[in-house]
């Protein structure tokens, strides 16, 4: 019988039982690639950037902006708005203006938007109505609760104010 005969090369090398860890190892490597491609293609295809409809158009307008926020600040004019539950779904928005002495502000002719920070197809604009004294109010139906933003504009005269802020509806 002859014997096989075991050279030293054959001798000095480990049988390669981990031949798996590169492969895992560039596996790893394509799956995060695989995942950021999908969250690139989904993050582009869902919003298109734009914030503002004609944002050149209001850039450009921008001086008049701030001189509207002058007059408006020359005003002191401040409003606290009061959301109460109505009947059912309904609700009641109350506005109380003041001055900044704060004395109540009459004869206005006041709007109210809603604006659903998340969906803009849910904005809501309202017209108060002059309760007296200083308070203006309205009924509505909100498509959601939540927060939303409430812009109110408000005219008497040639005098044109306006104030925002954020409201949580119950």
């Amino acid at each position: 019988m002859k014997q096989a005969a075991m050279t030293p090369s054959s001798a000095a090398q480990p049988i390669r039982r981990a031949l798996w860890i590169p492969g895992i190892f560039v596996l790893g490597f394509l799956i995060v690639i695989a995942v950021n491609g999908i969250l690139i293609v989904t993050a582009v295809s869902s919003f298109s950037g734009l914030e503002t409809d004609s944002a050149y158009d209001k850039g450009l307008q921008y001086n008049q902006a701030l001189a509207g926020a002058a007059a408006n600040a020359r005003t002191g004019w401040r409003a606290e708005p009061l959301v109460t539950a109505a009947t059912g779904t309904d609700r009641k928005l109350e506005i109380m203006v003041t001055d900044r002495d704060g004395k109540p502000v009459t004869g206005l002719t006041m709007e109210a938007y809603l604006v659903r920070p998340t969906n803009a197809g849910m904005d809501t604009a309202l017209t108060l109505i002059d309760l007296g004294a200083g308070r203006y109010g309205v009924a509505f139906t909100p498509e959601a609760l939540g927060n939303w933003d409430l812009r109110l504009k408000a005219r008497r005269g040639d005098i044109a104010w306006q104030q925002a802020q954020r409201i949580f509806l119950q």
